[in-house]
């Protein structure tokens, strides 16, 4: 086999491997029926046998690849890669976006529980919003994609943990549900032997549904390996976008301060 056609063999392997599809994951919805006051004591057992099995969400930094499928106005892909930061202590997040091609930085974003930051590296201004969706430009083809940011920070951090506890959660007891209404939509817990197995927001006032799922190792809990999410339109029910974000390379450790400033 010539040296031309293996290296053709070799950039179709790449791109075929680029282009594998994200997992699409139903959305399952609040079953109303269900669901009791977290003061009830099948409540409390509930919250206590997961709060007993929660892992420490210590502060860590990691490299990470991004995949978003569009599907409107056709289906596309977009791949971008970047790193990520986490504070303990601070519950801050740095995120720094690349183009998987050249390996640039073209976006950093810093949030914590209330607020998102947001800084393109071509410019001096730094866009401040409160915690919520946020939208992502690909710097090759300058679409724009709204990601639900909430479903995410909370796996990354730890801070469901404390969502959970809330007074006015609700707890599904037989499917290990705990639901909570929150000012920008509806949010719901599902966990699996102690640990998160996936997050649901239903926001009308945002008009979509947001999954998100999380595959982790069985002695990696935090930060997990992968993180699937999926955005639904409310008005037409169809799936706006998938995001895989694949982390690796992940080191616990603490950032210096100076990471979370642009």
């Amino acid at each position: 086999m010539n040296k031309k056609l293996i290296l053709l063999n070799v950039l179709l392997l790449i791109i075929s491997c680029r282009s594998a599809e994200v997992e699409d994951p139903n959305f399952i919805g609040r079953d109303k029926e269900k669901y009791r006051s977290a003061k009830e004591g099948e409540s409390k057992t509930l919250l206590k046998e997961i709060l007993d099995k929660q892992t420490e969400f210590q502060s860590f930094k990691s490299e990470f690849s991004m995949q978003i499928q569009t599907f409107v106005p056709k289906k596309d892909n977009v791949y971008l890669d970047g790193k990520l930061y986490f504070s303990k202590e601070t519950k801050q997040i740095k995120i720094q976006l690349m183009d998987s091609f050249f390996g640039m930085v073209f976006t950093e974003l810093i949030a914590d529980p209330n607020q998102i930051q947001i800084k393109p590296t071509s410019t001096k201004e730094v866009q401040t919003f409160p915690m919520g969706d946020i939208l992502i430009q690909d710097p090759n083809t300058n679409k724009k994609f709204a990601i639900p940011f909430p479903v995410i920070y909370e796996y990354l951090t730890g801070t469901y943990i404390g969502e959970i506890q809330n007074p006015k959660a609700k707890f599904n007891i037989k499917d290990s549900r705990i639901a909570l209404t929150k000012s920008d939509g509806e949010y719901e817990y599902f966990f699996k032997e102690g640990n998160l197995d996936r997050l649901e927001l239903a926001s009308t006032k945002r008009g979509l549904k947001a999954i998100a799922i999380v595959k982790t190792k069985p002695e990696q809990i935090h930060p997990p390996k992968e993180i699937t999410t999926k955005v639904i339109s409310l008005d037409t029910e169809k799936e706006n976008v998938l995001i895989l974000i694949k982390l690796k390379k992940s080191q616990m450790t603490e950032p210096p301060a100076n990471t979370f400033r642009f």
